[in-house]
């Protein structure tokens, strides 16, 4: 699945590209151990994990950011360069949350209130 931030206004219809590589964490073991046994993300590559509200680091060899999302894919909450061995805040009315490598979103455009598309 890719990851695609909505353009509006003048670039309307230009959605730029984020992440070409989504896996989602689709049971309740994967919610869990989310990133802890696998390697480092490639640039490109994330995780999603649906009806969560906060994560954790503990057991991770590297840095992440993490993005959270409400229900209509607006970004509610950024936390960039999370530390192994961190618990981020409860964030609320988020229903996910996208790990990716850490740096990916200071050297994406995405903000606060942005809405982005999932597309398979």
């Amino acid at each position: 699945m890719k990851l695609f931030k909505a353009c509006s206004g003048k670039n309307k219809g230009r959605d730029e590209l984020v992440l070409n590589n989504v896996m989602v964490a689709g049971n309740f073991f994967d919610k869990l151990f989310g990133l802890i046994f696998k390697k480092k993300l490639k640039s490109g590559e994330g995780l999603l994990i649906e009806n969560c509200r906060s994560i954790h680091t503990f057991g991770m060899r590297y840095r992440i950011d993490a993005v959270y999302l409400n229900r209509d894919n607006m970004v509610l909450a950024i936390f960039q360069d999370i530390k192994p061995f961190r618990i981020t805040p409860l964030v609320r009315n988020a229903s996910k949350v996208l790990e990716v490598r850490s740096k990916t979103i200071k050297h994406a455009s995405l903000k606060v209130n942005d809405l982005v598309l999932f597309v398979n």
